[in-house]
Formats: C-alpha cells, structure tokens, sequence
C-alpha cells in the first residue's frame, strides 16, 4: 500500500473523550473520527467565534438601509417550455457535464423570506465562513452545493480558456449576438431578448450555448439582473460540449463573500447613528441565496417540504417550490436548542445515500483512485480555497470546524494556512490529488459528537457572550439568570438551559477526574519499576538500575544496614507491595465507580463532581473545589502517596 504523508490526508482517528450532545450526558471514551487540521494542545493559540444572539442585536428599522436579494429569480414567460426541449436534446450531455439537476431547478421557485436571510446574516462569521450559533457553528458546505444545488466539485476550472477550433467558433458567435443587441435601441442584452432570440432557432447552431448563456446569468452566477453576463460566454460553449466543470465552489465562493458583505452591512448600520434620508445605503447582494435558504429549511423545517414530491431522482428545488413558510420569530428560531438542528439531512436519499451513507461504517481503500462520487465526498470534506467567476473572490473553505454535518466526530478546528495569492494558486489547492490510502465513510445512522475540549473551548466564547457590551456588562448574563428562575418548573426540576450549564461545568470537573486517573498510571509504572528492582535485589541478581530508579528507591533503603537480617532487608519489598496495591486497587476501582452529585441551593448553586474508591485499602476523592490522591489505610492512619 502507498505510504501517505500525515500532513496531506484529511482525516485522523484517535481516543478522545466524547460527548453526545453539551446536555447532562456522561462523557465516554472510544475511537473518534476527526477532519484535519485539529488542536489537541493546550493553551488554545485563538479563541472561538463569539456567539451573536439575535435578541442582543437591534432590528434593523433604519429607513436608511435597505436590502435587494437578486439571486432570488422568478419565472420568465417560457422559460420551462425552452428547459423541456433542451431537455429533451441534450440531458445526456448535461449529465456528463454535471449539470443536469442544477438546470431543472431552474423550473421551480423559492418563495423569499427575507427577515431570515438577514437573520442568518447577522450570525454569519466572515473569519471562519461559518454561522455561529450559542451552542457551535455551521455553514453551508460543497456537500449541499451538491445535493440542493445540483452542482459538480469536480471537473476543469470555470475560469479556463475555450481552446478547440469549434468551440472558438460557438464563441464567435455569440460574441457577434451580444455586439447586436448592444448596437439596438435597448443598447444592451437584456436577459427576455436573449430569450427570443434563442428560443427554437434550428440557423443559428448555438441554441443550446445560447441557453446555457442565459442560465448562468440568471441563476448560477448572475452579476447583473436584467442583462445577460458576458464572462460566462466561454463556459457554456464548454458545458455544452460536455466538459466537466467545477461549479459548485464558484457558486459557494460568492455565497461566502455576499454573506460578509451582508453582515458588514447590519454592523455598520446598527453603529451609524445618522439618520440623513441623503445618506440611504441600498444593499445589493447576486449571489443565489435561494441555496442558504433551503438549507436552513431542510435542517429546521423537514417536515414541511412537499410531501407529494418522493422521487430520488427530482432535484430538491421540488420539494421547497412555491413553499411560503410563515416563520413569526425568525430570532427565537435561530437561536433554537442544538437538538432541534438536524446535521445531517441527505442520509437516507440524494446523491449520497448509495456509498457514503450505508447502514454501517466501513473504510474504501483508494488504490488504483476514488470513482467520482466517493472523489466528490472527499472533495467535502478537506479545507480548500473557492474560486468565484471573479478571479478576485477567493474564500476559504473549512469544513472541519463543521465536521458533524458529514457524520464525523469535532475537535477544536485548527487553522488553515491561506494559499489566496492567485486564482490559479487556489485553484490548484483546491483541485490537488487526494493523499489518503483509505477514505472513512460513517455509518448514516450516526450520532457524531464532540470532544470535552471542544466544549471547553467552546465555552470561553459562551460565557464572553454573556457578558457581552453589546446590552451592557452584565445585562445579557443577568437576563439569562432571570429566565432560568422563571422558567424553573414547579416541581424543582431543572430545565434544559439550567442543565446544560451545570453539564458544562461537570465536564470540566471530569477532565480533572481524568488527569488523576493518568497520575495513578504514571504512580504505578514507578513502583512496579522499582518493585522489579529490589525483588531482583534480593534474589541476589545483577542489575543496573539508572539514576532514576536509585532516586526513587532511596526512600525506601535508607537506614538499612547491609548486615540487617533477612527479615529487615524484607521492608523495602513490603513497602512497595503496600503501595503497589493501594494504587493499583485505586485506579481499578476507579474505572467502576464515578458519581456525579448535583446539588442545588437557591444560594449557591454549586455543582459537585465526587469521584470516590472505596475499599479495603483507601479512598481516591476528587470534588469541584480541588482533587488529592490519598487515603486511609487498614490501620486507620493517614496515608497519603506523594
């Protein structure tokens, strides 16, 4: 098998603590799956994405600002009749050039929700390309370009140059059309023209380019909304032809950037205290953000997609088309519990669902290389750069801060070195081999979960939130603690934010558990070190004890003189057999008995985590104000192993 370099794979498993959810769970220890790069060493070198609640952010009431989403298209008068005879001609090119899906989505239509655009806005991260939520992050990935969109992460550069005498002459073409309709009263080609210009003309030879012309400027990378883009003229001479090209990271590319510029928009609106009607700013985003609307819907709302529509096979624009959801609180809805966000919603169907998510977990060994569809999963899965149809739009892709959504397990995401120098640099990072020998594929029945390390970092950023400036200094923390006590059910039980918190703080306290659990093991080792060394000692043998293990027996040897008898030379032996088993019974019984007792006072509230091994020998305590080592002995006395 071929050896790999540990630095270019994308994956990593190894044993880690692990919780299924930030609740009131007992962490458990087992082999976990991670996307690399990860932090595994402490103190962090940078702190997570602060949480913003939509509640700690004004409305955004300025008359001053307002918003314009042109990704969001109607229906042109004919445009589903030209979709069905091109259909009808070409499916099996667009199929080899991986267009297929995306174009019928073009037939249907989403219904604009724009307060939960902006919604979504506001938690979006620039740094990161991430939705931050209270309880992690999220985004919209490769994978759902693939799945909603319809679009292919493999294939040529879309920024590639047509090279073939007859794709030159297509180009031509088209060139000299767009130069008519410039030359005309309207002095521009304008997109309803174009179409009947193009539409069942059997002369010109370039319906079908023409058409694809006309779809990538409406709905795939539109820059202006009424007149067709000449940038994408080359493209769809190529598409057209059959010729594979990646257009899902184009698409993602400027859906990260028009999320940053929409949220620098909100922060700067929400600062500006000017209220001049001269100095109205009108926010104009291309980007198709049908996409991040779709996404949050099949992640929050499964059960309200059309139900008639069942078929693998429809593009999964025909489940949400003409969907008008009546959402009455966008920011309670966003700022929901972690248990109602569905990860990982395409396991059971789509394009997926026949190799990357079966009934069991298995490893594929990429010898002679992946098929395209296990390459496109792996294409998901590794941090990248995304080149946009500007070659000046280049964004960071960084999965592994969201591994949950591809049914992998999370650790604290490490950080991506840039290679944005260039489009043609960030392409080739993008488009560089895959460097794994064997390729994890989870199980779509699944529950991935995170690190205790993750929760603790996690939680450095929750608690700077709730003291956050943006309400005042402790308004925020002061509310959170109000509605806690109000929202305490009769009974006495807690409620869920209550015991998320106390959980959070139980983690922290079996870390420490943790830590002496690994100091018993260290203890042990040297005694059993030392044991071996004196028994051999005794027996008369040779041996050649290192500086270490004479210092560590030193306390048991002092004070005994070579012609003690028999039975005093016994002392040192017996000392550490005494210790041996102390310690070995402590840590024994250490990993059967761990309980975890929650006290509730309404004046302190402190939570507790007591770890005790009792027996026989002594007693191994930890508690939530410190942890020892040590006991008491048969004979009652202290005993305290240093």
């Amino acid at each position: 098998m071929a050896t790999t370099s540990e630095e270019e794979t994308i994956m990593e498993e190894r044993h880690e603590l692990m919780l299924s959810s930030p609740k009131l769970h007992p962490p458990k220890r087992r082999l976990a799956r991670f996307l690399k790069p990860s932090l595994i060493v402490q103190p962090f070198s940078y702190n997570p994405p602060t949480p913003t609640t939509l509640s700690s952010l004004p409305k955004i009431t300025s008359s001053n600002l307002s918003f314009k989403f042109n990704g969001f298209r109607t229906l042109q008068n004919d445009w589903n009749s030209w979709v069905l005879r091109m259909h009808s001609l070409h499916q099996s090119t667009w199929k080899q050039a991986g267009i297929h899906n995306a174009i019928l989505n073009s037939t249907y239509e989403i219904t604009k929700n724009d307060n939960l655009i902006l919604g979504l806005a506001e938690k979006w991260c620039h740094d990161t390309n991430t939705f931050v939520f209270t309880w992690g992050e999220a985004t919209i990935t490769l994978q759902d370009m693939m799945v909603l969109g319809g679009y292919s992460v493999l294939g040529e550069s879309l920024l590639n140059p047509v090279q073939n005498q007859d794709s030159l002459t297509s180009l031509t073409k088209l060139n000299q059309a767009w130069l008519e309709f410039s030359r005309s009263r309207a002095k521009k080609a304008d997109q309803g023209p174009w179409l009947k210009r193009f539409k069942d003309d059997n002369e010109s030879g370039i319906e079908h380019e023409a058409f694809l012309v006309l779809w990538l400027s409406r709905f795939v990378l539109p820059s202006s909304y009424t007149t067709v883009v000449k940038n994408v003229f080359p493209i769809a001479v190529r598409l057209a032809r059959g010729i594979k090209i990646a257009l899902a990271p184009a698409v993602l590319a400027t859906i990260y950037r028009d999320l940053s510029m929409l949220k620098y928009e909100i922060v700067y609106s929400i600062d500006d205290d000017d209220d001049d009607p001269n100095d109205a700013t009108f926010v104009t985003v291309f980007a198709p953000l049908q996409l991040v609307q779709i996404w949050i819907y099949e992640r929050l709302f499964p059960n309200k997609l059309n139900q008639s529509v069942c078929n693998a096979d429809e593009p999964r624009f025909a489940r949400w088309d003409n969907k008008n959801l009546q959402i009455e609180n966008v920011g309670s809805l966003l700022d929901c519990d972690i248990q109602k966000f569905r990860w990982q919603p395409y396991e059971i169907d789509d394009l997926f669902s026949c190799k990357a998510y079966r009934e069991n977990e298995r490893w594929v060994v990429d010898g002679d290389g992946l098929d395209e569809e296990l390459e496109s999963w792996v294409r998901c899965l590794r941090v990248s750069e995304l080149v946009g149809l500007d070659p000046n739009c280049i964004e960071p892709y960084l999965p592994h801060r969201v591994a949950m959504q591809f049914g992998m397990d999370q650790d604290v995401p490490g950080e991506m070195l840039r290679m944005d120098a260039t489009s043609d640099i960030a392409w080739g990072f993008y488009s560089r081999p895959v460097r794994d020998v064997v390729v994890y594929l989870p199980s779509k029945l699944c529950e991935p979960c995170v690190t205790v390390r993750y929760l603790e970092w996690w939680n450095e950023s929750v608690w700077v939130e709730a003291r956050s400036p943006v309400m005042g200094d402790d308004e925020p923390l002061k509310k959170f603690e109000s509605r806690n006590e109000s929202e305490r059910s009769k009974d006495g039980t807690r409620t869920s934010d209550e015991a998320n918190t106390l959980g959070l703080e139980l983690e922290a306290r079996i870390r420490k558990v943790e830590e002496v659990f690994v100091q018993l093991e260290a203890r042990i080792r040297n005694v059993e070190e030392v044991f071996v060394h004196l028994k051999a000692k005794k027996l008369g043998h040779k041996t050649n004890p290192s500086k270490s293990l004479n210092r560590r027996s030193k306390n048991f040897n002092t004070g005994i003189d070579k012609n003690d008898h028999r039975e005093n030379s016994d002392k040192p032996v017996v000392a550490f057999v005494e210790e041996f088993k102390l310690l070995e019974s402590s840590r024994n019984s250490a990993t059967k008995s761990i309980g975890v007792n929650v006290k509730d006072d309404e004046v302190s509230k402190k939570t507790e985590l007591q770890w005790k091994v009792t027996d026989d020998i002594g007693v191994v305590e930890v508690d939530s104000g410190h942890h020892s080592i040590g006991g008491v002995n048969k004979d009652g006395a202290q005993n305290t192993p240093s």
